[in-house]
């Protein structure tokens, strides 16, 4: 029976490999956070667009970005209904950076999202529950997962969560605490709640009617209609219908200043745009290239040394015949078992502090199989790697000067 030489040669330290595997999971822990900054960096912005109602998306055609804040007259959306295949075609309103104070607080941007209640664009109302109460004048529900300097209330007894399988609407099984603050100099007072997620552009979110949002956003149109601009406008197609097909045919039919895509290709966009220009996207990129580096050195270091201490009983092997595809295998099948036990720490750890990061900040961080998968293969390059490089002194050492 071949003896296990290099899981003996890890373990027979238990002090060593505890310093080892510390090592490399904490490699895994850098990779993994900025890893997951940067997947909530893209994610969180397109979380509105992902709960869009409908399979198609109208905008602006100077629109490059939903920051960009571009608008379209409403009057676009009746091409749009006449079309074949389209069930219904639904308006919704953004302003990002309206004002909101609550007591004395000098008061912090926060985006507004305005909607039909009809015929919402949106799936994120409990309608149920608060159709009534949208109803009432200058009334909203509030984003649960908003900034805490907002100091929106919680249900009666009860943190509200994100709702089982991620479906956008909170349960309300208590009574929602009072409150009642200032949007833009005009009482506000939330009558529920409801999930969306912030990003690093957005620290809130509020949600209204179109009859409300009118109210607090007069002069959006110039002392026109306030609703006569239209941000986004979701088209919601018949069950038999061919969304290639009526995407063309709507690109064909409206006006030059407004453009359709579909919801997945607007989402691509947007993340695209995204990852190329905000600077905080090479930033988190940097970061997760550093921490492979930072774990080649380490595990470098970690290998090198064992190497080094066992460099007579190496030798001893040299001399009675066995080549160097030997020590290289060994070194690699050592380096290979590193990487799996500190991979899997590093998992637990990265694990636990994107739920803790997802539940104070609100942002999207997401740990995804696809992701655990991406880096435990990154994981074990970067020990193999390193097993490489320490590998060399041992092949290249003559026994005899050992002796």
């Amino acid at each position: 029976m071949r003896t296990p030489l290099a899981w003996q040669n890890l373990t027979h330290n238990p002090r060593r490999l505890v310093v080892a595997v510390s090592g490399v999971a904490f490699a895994v822990i850098l990779i993994f956070m900025e890893l997951g900054f940067l997947n909530a960096l893209l994610e969180s912005t397109v979380q509105v667009l992902r709960r869009l109602n409908g399979d198609i998306v109208l905008l602006s055609k100077a629109e490059y970005a939903l920051i960009a804040a571009e608008r379209f007259d409403i009057h676009r959306l009746a091409s749009a209904r006449a079309l074949p295949g389209v069930q219904s075609v639904s308006p919704l309103y953004i302003e990002s950076a309206a004002l909101l104070r609550t007591g004395h607080d000098r008061g912090y941007p926060i985006r507004v999202l305005g909607i039909d209640e009809n015929d919402p664009a949106l799936d994120l109302l409990p309608f149920i529950e608060h159709r009534d109460n949208l109803h009432g004048e200058n009334t909203a529900l509030a984003d649960v997962t908003s900034r805490r300097k907002f100091h929106f209330p919680t249900r009666e007894g009860d943190a509200p969560a994100e709702p089982a399988h991620n479906t956008g609407v909170a349960r309300p099984e208590r009574a929602w605490l009072p409150y009642e603050g200032e949007l833009n100099g005009k009482q506000l007072r939330l009558v529920g709640h409801f999930y969306l997620g912030v990003d690093f552009a957005t620290d809130g979110n509020l949600l209204m009617t179109s009859a409300n949002f009118a109210r607090f956003f007069s002069y959006r149109a110039g002392g026109d209609d306030p609703l006569k601009l239209v941000d986004l406008a979701v088209v919601r197609l018949q069950p038999d219908a061919n969304l290639d097909a009526v995407l063309k045919q709507l690109n064909d039919t409206l006006p030059p200043d407004v453009q359709a895509l579909s919801k997945q290709q607007l989402i691509d966009r947007e993340k695209k745009f995204w990852q190329e220009n905000a600077p905080l996207g090479y930033i988190f990129m940097v970061g997760a290239v550093m921490g492979f580096v930072v774990g080649v050195v380490i595990c470098y270091q970690i290998v090198y040394a064992d190497i080094a201490d066992h460099m007579r009983e190496f030798a001893t092997l040299k001399a009675i015949g066995y080549g160097s595809a030997y020590f290289l295998g060994l070194v690699l099948e050592q380096c290979l078992y590193l990487s799996l036990l500190g991979f899997l720490p590093g998992l637990i750890v990265s694990y636990l502090s994107y739920r803790i990061l997802a539940l104070y900040t609100g942002l999207t961080m997401q740990l995804t199989p696809g992701l655990a998968l991406l880096i435990l293969i990154t994981t074990t390059a970067m020990c193999m790697l390193s097993g490489l490089l320490a590998v060399t002194k041992l092949i290249g050492t003559d026994p005899a000067e050992l002796f």
